[in-house]
């Protein structure tokens, strides 16, 4: 949902485009900045289990603005590609898959709740790959999928949100129940992707 309103935003536009050709122009491609994504996702997930929340949150948010801009790049500066698609699609997945382990490493408690987050996460990325390639519609992006009440940022916010819970210990007990709260959220936006490609998949 942030991500489509973000997108809409003409000045949130221009800055990424800004960003996008300055890191262009000292020779960072749109698949350089994918795998810089990953590997400071990575070092997050890293980072959460050693302890360490606050490098965490700031490896997090580099991770996150490299994978804002490698679209971009490739859109601006050079051209698209499914194998940058590919790579995109894929990174994601790592860094979701890092750090969601990487904060629950410390707390036992919180190992149930995040397989049950896990779960639905594969269900909703089973829907979303099945939904984009029924469609094949040719598209800038390798997969187009409809706004919902889930995207990238959202993802982003709720693992900086866990991580600094699960780091005080005051509040470490409703760690689990942030979990089920997003499980229930990604079941609610992947049930939205399904009746959009039914929709779109049935016949006139």
């Amino acid at each position: 949902m942030l991500d489509s309103i973000f997108g809409a935003n003409p000045d949130i536009r221009r800055a990424q485009s800004r960003c996008a050709r300055a890191l262009f122009g000292v020779g960072v491609s749109a698949n350089v900045a994918t795998i810089l994504a990953a590997l400071a996702g990575i070092a997050s997930g890293i980072a959460f289990a050693r302890g360490d929340t606050t490098f965490a949150i700031a490896a997090l948010a580099l991770s996150a603005a490299f994978d804002a801009l490698d679209g971009t790049i490739a859109r601006e500066c050079a051209q698209p590609s499914a194998v940058g698609g590919v790579l995109d699609l894929s990174a994601d997945r790592v860094v979701e898959a890092c750090v969601i382990v990487g904060i629950a490493w410390r707390d036992p408690a919180l190992y149930f709740a995040a397989l049950v987050l896990v779960a639905t996460w594969y269900v909703n990325i089973t829907i979303f790959l099945a939904v984009g390639a029924a469609l094949e519609g040719p598209s800038k992006k390798l997969i187009e999928y409809p706004p919902g009440i889930l995207e990238r940022t959202e993802a982003i916010i709720f693992f900086i949100v866990l991580g600094v819970v699960e780091a005080t210990p005051i509040l470490r007990a409703i760690g689990p129940l942030l979990c089920y709260a997003m499980a229930a959220l990604e079941i609610v936006t992947g049930a939205q992707r399904f009746l959009f490609g039914l929709r779109k998949l049935r016949p006139e």
